[in-house]
């Protein structure tokens, strides 16, 4: 039982340590460009070794996208839940946290936006990953402007649909340009940004 229980936890701390370098992998090379052969050598075992933990590259992706999910959750203090009930003001402030840890995170940035690149076709492992954190986005945004108008923080004759776009266009560029060059202000230009979308859907006093 003991020898059981103790191949256990070592497998499972085989396996997090593998996520841990494909993660770097991915984020550097993307998808197309990661070997599996580089990842097995660096976390010390064959690429035969590899494969008992994961057949394919395609199954480590998956848990790679399952780990990064999961860090996404820990490291903000936001659940579904919470963020689905909150008026467009409460969400751009919880964005603007989101922002902030993704700035300590370059990383992170970076392998989103290498995996969503390359998985604009159907074809690709993490294509429904991509389009569900998108659709998700979308949602949360155009549901919580909706709220704000209901309840009358926000104007009634304001595009949600509109709105949302420009807030990832926002979100996203501003990325693009951190990630090329570091001096990019990516907190303060979200920031900035976030306000100019607050005095755009707000009632006029």
């Amino acid at each position: 039982m003991a020898t059981t229980q103790s191949a256990e936890r070592t497998g499972r701390a085989s396996r997090a340590r593998i996520i841990e370098i494909a993660f770097e992998h991915f984020a550097a090379n993307g998808y197309r460009g990661t070997s599996m052969t580089k990842i097995a050598a660096e976390a010390g075992m064959s690429h035969p070794g590899l494969l008992h933990h994961f057949p394919s590259k395609e199954i480590l992706l998956e848990a790679v996208l399952k780990a990064r999910d999961e860090h996404d959750l820990d490291s903000t203090d936001l659940t579904p839940e919470a963020l689905s009930e909150m008026e467009f003001d409460e969400l751009l402030t919880a964005f603007e946290g989101v922002v902030r840890h993704n700035a300590r995170q370059r990383n992170l940035v970076q392998f989103s936006h290498l995996i969503a690149a390359e998985a604009t076709g159907a074809d690709h492992p993490a294509h429904d990953w991509v389009l569900g954190r998108m659709v998700k986005f979308r949602e949360l945004c155009i549901g919580s402007i909706e709220r704000s108008i209901q309840v009358g923080t926000a104007r009634a004759d304001v595009d949600a649909g509109q709105v949302t776009a420009m807030l990832i266009a926002a979100s996203e560029g501003l990325e693009n340009q951190w990630l090329v060059d570091s001096s990019v202000d990516l907190v303060g230009g979200f920031v900035c940004f976030a306000n100019l979308l607050r005095e755009y859907v707000a009632v006029p006093a």
